[in-house]
């Protein structure tokens, strides 16, 4: 009897549209869009190669009609913490930054604010890796990238002005020792105005990505832990989000109040935007280092963090993707993969830190796999920092 032959993996496709080129043709003239055409598709193969480093580009980027650009890939599986919503949520983030920073520069700010587009990624299930009928394929679908691409719920300079002003409100979440289940230090985390459109994370970060804002929001939140630094006790430490570019204690130091002394620190690498370099950041995470700080990285196996990755920056602490705790308690091999992975992380000397951790049956697990570190619902949910603080000052 024929064995079937096996089904293909599926492919995926990173897409870069815009909706209306005629009319960027009509504001500026057919010869220059024609060079501005070239440019941006020179600017897209360098974010597309940026955005899809993890992963195994089929081809260069193509256009397979004027105004869009593709670029079909496989994705890589990552051992213990891999999927795919996650892996295109990162790369969606991540690339519309870069685009609208793109699109700023070949169409000037004015034009490209008026310039709608399409950005994210697409998957076909049938393995189609023709670029040509791929594209057949997809270009029905190109709708569904909209709901990535919506425009935020508050303008630019209403955006802008709730960085620069008191909008930006911080909460804290505990980071327990698993050998006594008490906090040993606190995340901080970012929240837009209460009760308003962007209040929440998810929405606060999509609305810098859209408008090219990120490093703006990244320095507003920074400037905002660094105040909440000041008035925590010791012994306990404070964790701060950064982005790989704001890895530099040339930018950190004017933002702090006193950088004599930060053993009290931890500064976590984010996941939500490619390293550019490996060597550079371990230079500067080693530069943090000398002044007393530790280097964390954030959801490690998730995003743009991958395991290899973690390793090769040898990090103080490496927080181990939320799906990768909640799948621990799916079965033995699940099991396995985690324990194998703390193993690697024991090994470069760094503490194993898992997030995520809501069930009492995780947290069995998590224990059984070498954890040192946790966090989750179960030891506290994010409160307002004011109301921490009080409590830990008594």
């Amino acid at each position: 009897m024929r064995k079937s032959a096996a089904k293909p993996p599926p492919t995926y496709a990173l897409i870069f549209s815009l909706r209306d080129p005629a009319r960027i043709q009509f504001i500026h003239g057919r010869k220059i869009i024609e060079v501005v055409h070239h440019d941006i598709a020179r600017r897209f193969a360098a974010i597309a190669k940026s955005v899809l480093r993890q992963h195994t580009p089929l081809s260069e980027p193509f256009c397979p009609e004027f105004g869009t650009w593709i670029v079909p890939f496989h994705m890589k599986i990552q051992d213990v913490a891999f999927d795919a919503a996650e892996q295109i949520a990162a790369m969606t983030e991540a690339g519309l930054e870069l685009i609208h920073q793109m699109l700023d520069t070949e169409l000037g700010r004015a034009a490209a604010m008026h310039s709608d587009f399409r950005f994210g990624v697409l998957c076909d299930e049938s393995g189609e890796t023709a670029g040509a009928r791929l594209f057949q394929r997809l270009s029905p679908r190109l709708a569904e990238l909209d709901r990535a691409n919506r425009k935020p719920p508050v303008s630019r300079s209403t955006f802008r002005e709730l960085l620069r002003g008191p909008g930006l409100h911080f909460q804290l979440q505990p980071i327990v020792s698993l050998d006594d289940l008490k906090p040993v230090g606190f995340e901080v985390l970012a929240r837009g105005p209460a009760g308003g459109p962007v209040e929440r994370a998810d929405r606060l970060f999509a609305t810098a990505a859209y408008y090219g804002l990120h490093r703006e929001l990244d320095l507003a939140c920074v400037a905002g832990a660094f105040r909440q630094a000041g008035r925590l006790p010791a012994p306990y430490w404070l964790s701060i989000n950064l982005s790989p570019d704001l890895f530099d204690p040339a930018i950190l130091k004017p933002l702090m109040r006193d950088h004599r002394d930060l053993r009290h620190q931890i500064f976590e690498l984010t996941e939500h935007v490619p390293i550019p370099s490996r060597d550079r950041f371990k230079a500067a995470s080693r530069s943090l280092r000398r002044h007393g700080a530790r280097v964390a990285l954030d959801d490690a196996g998730c995003g743009f963090l991958d395991l290899d990755h973690a390793m090769h920056l040898s990090p103080n602490i490496v927080k181990l993707c939320i799906t990768a705790v909640r799948r621990i308690t799916s079965g033995p091999s699940s099991h396995r993969a985690v324990r194998d992975v703390v193993g690697r992380i024991r090994k470069i000397r760094a503490s194993p830190l898992a997030e995520g951790v809501e069930t009492a049956g995780q947290l069995r697990h998590v224990r059984d796999c070498g954890f040192e570190l946790a966090q989750g619902y179960l030891f506290g949910k994010p409160r307002p920092a004011a109301d921490v603080l009080r409590e830990l000052g008594r």
